[in-house]
């Protein structure tokens, strides 16, 4: 959304996001219509049409909040460390992160793997998100301890952003206590990184 929201504006679209997020978890995405999504927020259709023009943007909302919220934590919260070290830090942040997400993320998880959504992983629609996630793992990479040369930190962060994907595909599937086994991946996908 391109202007500048007033607080109240921003509560209200924030309560419409959340709405829609909760009826994608309990119903599923395509079974969940924005008329739905509208009665949810205490809103009439016209005002949940005038935050969100498809069912499609909850989805580009909620990926670009994730990427915004890593963003932030990147900033923040990592500090010095291998790129191993720093990998692992961000993607147990991450994990952290998504986890209170989980039901929204696997109903729109069929329309991230659709290469003709608009919502795809690799869509026009999600370069944004892409491009911050990107810069997450470029700083990952650029400001360890062991960092290579610009070039080679750049092609690094792009592998890891690819690997942090697979990984978050694998804590889909992932039905062991606290992810435990997704978790105990990131510490492999960190040992092979120290090598």
């Amino acid at each position: 959304m391109g202007r500048v929201l007033t607080p109240k504006a921003r509560r209200t679209r924030g309560r419409i996001l959340e709405a829609a997020l909760g009826l994608f978890a309990d119903r599923g995405y395509e079974a969940t219509t924005m008329r739905d999504v509208a009665r949810e927020a205490g809103a009439s259709l016209g005002l949940a049409y005038r935050y969100f023009a498809s069912k499609e943007e909850f989805a580009l909302a909620l990926y670009a909040r994730l990427a915004e919220e890593s963003e932030e934590w990147a900033r923040d919260r990592l500090a010095g460390g291998t790129v191993a070290e720093r990998f692992e830090a961000a993607m147990l942040a991450k994990l952290d992160q998504v986890s209170s997400h989980r039901g929204p993320l696997a109903a729109l998880l069929t329309r991230a793997l659709d290469p003709n959504s608009s919502t795809s992983a690799l869509a026009e629609g999600t370069a944004e998100v892409r491009e911050k996630m990107g810069g997450v793992f470029l700083e990952v990479v650029r400001s360890a301890s062991d960092a290579p040369r610009e070039r080679q930190a750049r092609e690094l962060a792009t592998v890891l952003y690819g690997v942090h994907l697979a990984i978050i595909l694998y804590w889909f599937h992932d039905k062991t206590q606290d992810a435990r086994a997704t978790r105990e991946l990131v510490g492999s996908v960190g040992e092979m990184l120290r090598y």
